[in-house]
């Protein structure tokens, strides 16, 4: 009978950890499926208002604006719109685009709620969603990509 290799023998092949903060294939996977379904709510919900939506051209009357929490500022404009609703206002959805009283806007509102206003800004309406699309797509090749490797052998 041999005896048992000792911790510093050169027969035993060294104790490898796993990285506290490494991620399970799993957990990326299901990360990106959040990710992805987030962002595709969010592109369905904008397709479908702007389906219905009608443009106009609105002024800016006031503008609210909230501290930056996160090193951005927030706008929330309240525009009159020009040539339709005979001069109605509306709060717009909130904004990054700085935005001041007087500024003519393009608009697009709810013809049957005139009052749901947003702002036509590509950065406002298409970023968010979008970046969670890719962000949602990359997280899940990755960790099929990590699940088809198999175990790393980084385990205890």
């Amino acid at each position: 009978m041999s005896p048992d290799p000792g911790p510093d023998s050169p027969d035993t092949p060294p104790k490898r950890f796993r990285s506290p903060f490494a991620i399970r294939p799993r957990t990326l996977v299901i990360v990106g499926i959040m990710a992805l379904v987030g962002g595709i709510f969010g592109l369905r919900n904008h397709i479908s208002f702007l389906i219905s939506a009608e443009q106009a051209e609105a002024e800016v009357v006031s503008v609210e604006t909230f501290d930056p929490t996160e090193g951005f500022t927030l706008y929330r404009p309240t525009v009159r719109y020009l040539a339709v609703h005979g001069g109605m206002t509306a709060v717009v959805a909130d904004t990054y685009r700085p935005t001041s009283a007087g500024e003519i806007l393009s608009v697009a509102f709810d013809p049957a709620n005139p009052a749901d206003a947003r702002l036509m800004d590509p950065r406002d309406r298409w970023i968010l969603p979008l970046w969670m699309v890719v962000f949602g797509m990359i997280t899940i090749v990755i960790g099929v990509r990590r699940a088809r490797r198999g175990p790393s052998g980084d385990t205890d």
